[in-house]
């Protein structure tokens, strides 16, 4: 049995191909990842006329939608793990929350090591997998309980589902 890349326990389920990791560090790659994707295609919603317009200028500016996806990981790692160290130093102290911060920490350390990572993460959601229609243009989001739903706005596809980390 192989060991998980970021925590180093025993990887129980291969959950990402050509990386070893383990279900628990999965699990908060995914709280990291839904809360990035979020404010990347959130903050690039065009909204009205005027800010539809500048997000059209804005835009010419990439490449390509995928290229979008990471261009502001380093920062969000950074940013999350600012907040991870908070909780942990001023946090209520429950031994659950204490080790999911300092596992998230582990997570958002290897994050910052690998940062290509975002690039394999993100391949399949830049685009609607049925339609094809850019998230950054045709997206909404609704909560479902819990969950965090990304849908195409074109063809209701939903795109990725997170859970919502209001912890962090």
């Amino acid at each position: 049995m192989e060991t998980c890349m970021i925590c180093g326990e025993l990887q129980d389920f291969k959950q990402f191909e050509g990386y070893n990791i383990c279900t628990t560090c999965a699990d908060i790659m995914e709280d990291v990842m839904g809360e990035y994707f979020l404010r990347t295609i959130w903050k690039r919603e065009p909204k009205a006329h005027a800010a539809y317009l500048n997000y059209l200028n804005s835009t010419t500016k990439y490449i390509s939608d995928y290229k979008k996806l990471a261009q502001r990981s380093g920062q969000h790692t950074r940013e999350i793990s600012t907040r991870v160290q908070d909780a942990l130093e001023n946090g209520d102290g429950h031994p659950s929350k204490k080790r999911y911060f300092e596992h998230m920490q582990k997570v958002l350390d290897w994050l910052e090591a690998t940062p290509h990572f975002y690039h394999y993460y993100f391949k399949d959601y830049y685009v609607c997998p049925e339609c094809g229609a850019s998230i950054f243009e045709k997206y909404t989001r609704r909560d479902v309980g819990d969950w965090m739903v990304i849908s195409c706005s074109e063809c209701d596809a939903v795109i990725k589902k997170y859970f919502s980390l209001k912890s962090v």
